[in-house]
């Protein structure tokens, strides 16, 4: 697994995560990083997972790839200290083979429990949640307990908003391949649906991949996204996606950064909120 944290200029960050060996990174769509600024060349740079080195590779760009100042002549190898500068952003990489391990499933209680929940077992997550609270595991006990509860509030409950801005605190202190196990997050931009989907990521069918689950109903694949603009690369083409609990959300979000938006965060819950409801985006 390789984890690239994007930091801009003024100050932003966020993290993307790839189960594959490449990842683009340029100025348009297609790239699976898009950078959209115009110091920024289309095809702009790559970063290659080979025999557990990270590989950066500049794609004759404009402006150039620099790694810890120094601009880049040929591939090199970096490590997780070093940093990539490319236009207003930095990027950081992060291999974790531990959690390619899967060493959340050693015991085999929790190894039953999570596979009950990864096939829509209700019951069991109520169940992995007292067993988690009695291991001194507090904060994934209440991350779990309030996923189940922001499911059952209306989206007008006036709870909402501060029980979605919770789970997303308690999210940031949580390592993504467990949330992505436990999840509970609505399908957006299903096709299928005129409105919104009325499912959910927990009632996905798993497939080899942890970040990918098939939608009994429509047979489509469901993309599970850590960052609203790795959620937007699947949405402008079309595909299924759920959004981690520890993105803030905004409404239209979902839409191409073409113009500013303002406005406060809005309450997105696990099972209900405002989709990008299957209509082209702008």
């Amino acid at each position: 697994m390789l984890r690239i944290v994007v930091r801009e200029r003024d100050g932003g960050e966020h993290a993307l995560v790839f189960e594959k060996p490449e990842v683009t990174i340029g100025r348009v769509s297609g790239n699976d990083i898009v950078l959209p600024m115009g110091n920024i060349s289309k095809c702009h740079a790559r970063i290659v997972l080979k025999d557990g080195k990270m590989i950066v590779v500049d794609l004759k760009s404009t402006n150039g790839t620099y790694v810890n100042g120094k601009k880049l002549t040929s591939p090199i190898v970096v490590r997780e200290d070093d940093r990539i500068y490319i236009g207003n952003f930095t990027l950081m990489l992060e291999t974790d083979d531990a959690e390619d391990a899967d060493t959340l499933d050693a015991d085999p209680t929790e190894s039953r429990l999570l596979a009950a929940i990864a096939h829509n077992d209700a019951a069991s997550r109520l169940v992995y949640a007292d067993w988690l609270e009695e291991r001194g595991e507090v904060r994934r006990a209440e991350f779990l307990r309030l996923q189940d509860a922001i499911v059952a509030m209306q989206p007008d409950d006036p709870q909402l908003l501060d029980a979605t801005m919770r789970l997303r605190a308690l999210a940031m202190d949580i390592d993504v391949p467990w949330r992505v196990k436990v999840a509970r997050p609505i399908v957006e931009g299903c096709l299928g649906f005129e409105v919104q989907c009325p499912r959910e990521w927990g009632a996905m069918q798993p497939t080899s991949r942890t970040d990918v689950r098939t939608c009994t109903g429509c047979q489509q694949q469901v993309h599970y996204c850590t960052s609203i603009e790795q959620a937007r690369q699947h949405a402008v083409r079309r595909e299924c996606i759920a959004i981690d609990a520890q993105v803030l959300r905004f409404p239209n979000d979902l839409r191409p950064p073409r113009v500013m938006l303002a406005g406060m965060p809005v309450a997105v819950p696990p099972n209900r909120g405002e989709p990008p409801s299957g209509a082209p985006l702008a």
